[in-house]
């Protein structure tokens, strides 16, 4: 790996490492559990808050990772923090037909069920040199046979 690659990487956990801990700090200050990073809004739902920045002259969405269970019904909050001129960028998920274009102050909410096992990639559509990122959908368990 480059200096400069290294770099990024290092901002990016830096970045998510605060974004976490300011939420749970916060959190605890009014008195509140920590809020875990997919919270069920009710039975069988996952939520997430994706949000874009630019960190040492990358662009990316985070959590770079989000993980659920086959059958979950998903709910994405998109933000895009990105300064600068260019003030939308792109989410999809192209295994679940998911195309967004995010406005910078505008969030924009979706949902989907995540129907099929497996790891989904997730990028910005609009600009092909920003980092994306995976969807992790896990298989049902079925019942367990006896030998």
């Amino acid at each position: 790996m480059t200096k400069a690659m290294l770099k990024t990487m290092a901002a990016i956990a830096v970045v998510a490492a605060f974004m976490f801990s300011g939420a749970n700090r916060v959190a605890m200050a009014q008195g509140a559990a920590p809020a875990p990073a997919a919270a069920p809004d009710e039975a069988g739902t996952r939520s997430f808050t994706m949000v874009s920045i630019e960190a040492d002259g990358a662009k990316i969405w985070l959590p770079s990772v989000i993980a659920v269970d086959q059958g979950d019904k998903v709910k994405l909050t998109l933000k895009n923090l990105v300064p600068g001129a260019e003030n939308q960028h792109g989410f999809t998920i192209p295994a679940y037909n998911i195309t967004e274009v995010v406005t910078r102050g505008e969030p924009k909410t979706i949902t989907f069920v995540a129907d099929k096992p497996g790891v989904f990639p997730f990028f910005c559509q609009l600009h092909a040199g920003h980092i994306g990122g995976s969807l992790i959908v896990e298989p049902k368990q079925g019942p367990i046979k006896p030998l």
